[in-house]
């Protein structure tokens, strides 16, 4: 799926420095920091029990298995029962 999205050109000036750093197109670059973002998001929600280690997972595209390996690089605390809601 391809969406349009709209970026304020004050915000475009440093994703081209960065892209132009790392000598990519801008649009890998905006990929690559929404990953990263998607990723530190879904790891806060899980840490915070709000999602449990299935559903990041499955936001993540990732097994269960590999997530806790995240989980274990980012320092994030796994847990361990049911959630609390």
């Amino acid at each position: 799926m391809e969406m349009l999205l709209k970026i304020e050109e004050s915000e475009i000036y440093p994703l081209a420095e960065i892209a132009k750093i790392e000598k990519t197109e801008i649009t890998t670059t905006i990929t690559s920091l929404l990953h990263e973002w998607i990723e530190k998001k879904v790891i806060g929600l899980y840490s915070d029990g709000k999602i449990s280690l299935w559903k990041a997972a499955e936001i993540l595209g990732i097994s269960s298995w590999e997530l806790i390996d995240v989980l274990v690089e980012r320092g994030a605390r796994i847990q361990i029962g049911r959630m609390e809601h």
